[in-house]
């Protein structure tokens, strides 16, 4: 393994594909990205001299240069030559007398050679030698470092599964009718939410070590539902938004009607010829009901008060411009499907 090495992990395999296609290196296709970076390594440094005029492998050939270029070793100093001492003889009933240099003087006095044994030899030679890192191989090493973070954290990644996540949702999210189911559960959500009123079943205490003060717990009243003040505004709105527009878009289908060329579906068809609830006619009936209710207050033939008209338009979002607001999204999204169906 060269130092080249780590440059070529820290790139993308896009980038080593075309290193490969560059440098004409045989059944790269099949590698994944840690073994075409090793293959196209050993490729490249083999064949230096044919491709190490290329541009766009100079960064490549300087890590390699640096790390060929042999560090520069110091020169050994002179060891210091052991001095022995020879031993004085001992006479009795005298003690030794320390030999004196005739010719040295108390003004000028050599200092006495240290003696050096073998092992601290070695660790003053160890001493010596141990030199810093040159910067080639600290670059290296930050590369290699730098291409096991990000190959981790591409790992990681992958793993979790986020981006499978995303695509389906925004496979599934990009679609005619998961606007409008979203717009439909926008507009039962904030009805539903005034319909059933909130009641008090308990109250937590409060702790004073945290400072949290007392909190009421509330639920929603589900005896709602055996009253008319619940059942009332939620059929009206769900004949108006919902059950009629449904009806109109299943009859008047002119999507279906192109498909099928208005021939009678019979049994035992393909999903692909059944009839189905055409979009435009869903949105342009819900518009004429939602201006025909909720602005000129079209009661159904008296079967529900003007309290129940109000109550509706009152807690959907928008009231009757959102709902209408909604029908135009509904509409605009048909034609501009349509379009991208023809081009």
């Amino acid at each position: 393994m060269s130092s080249g090495l780590p440059y070529l992990k820290s790139l993308r395999k896009p980038d080593l594909t075309e290193f490969a296609e560059r440098t004409d290196l045989q059944e790269y296709e099949d590698y994944n990205k840690n073994d075409l970076a090793i293959a196209l390594d050993k490729h490249l440094s083999e064949n230096r001299t044919i491709f190490g005029t290329d541009t766009k492998l100079s960064k490549f050939y300087e890590r390699l240069g640096s790390s060929a270029t042999p560090a520069k070793t110091p020169s050994k100093r002179k060891s210091e030559a052991k001095v022995e001492i020879s031993p004085v003889k001992k006479t009795p009933g005298r003690k030794p007398k320390a030999k004196v240099d005739e010719t040295s003087s108390d003004d000028n006095a050599k200092p006495a050679k240290v003696t050096r044994t073998p092992s601290s030899l070695a660790r003053s030679a160890r001493t010596t030698f141990e030199m810093p890192a040159s910067p080639a191989v600290v670059a290296a090493s930050i590369d290699r470092q730098t291409a096991k973070v990000r190959e981790g954290l591409e790992n990681a990644w992958d793993d979790s599964g986020l981006l499978e996540h995303s695509y389906y949702m925004r496979s599934a999210l990009s679609s005619l009718k998961a606007v409008e189911t979203i717009l439909i559960l926008l507009e039962g959500g904030s009805l539903l939410k005034s319909l059933f009123p909130l009641r008090h079943m308990a109250t937590s205490p409060a702790v004073d070590a945290l400072n949290l003060p007392e909190v009421a717990i509330k639920v929603p009243d589900m005896f709602v539902l055996i009253t008319g003040e619940f059942w009332a505004p939620f059929v009206l709105w769900s004949l108006t938004s919902v059950l009629l527009p449904l009806i109109a878009a299943w009859f008047i289908n002119l999507s279906w009607n192109a498909a099928t060329g208005g021939q009678t579906v019979r049994r035992g068809r393909s999903a692909a010829t059944r009839a189905s609830f055409d979009p435009l006619t869903f949105n342009i009936a819900k518009a004429l009901l939602v201006y025909k209710v909720f602005v000129e207050h079209f009661n159904y033939f008296d079967l529900f008060s003007n309290y129940t008209i109000v109550k509706v338009n009152s807690v959907v979002p928008g009231r009757w411009k959102g709902m209408l607001t909604g029908t135009a999204i509904g509409v605009i999204g048909t034609l501009y499907e349509a379009i991208l169906r023809r081009s």
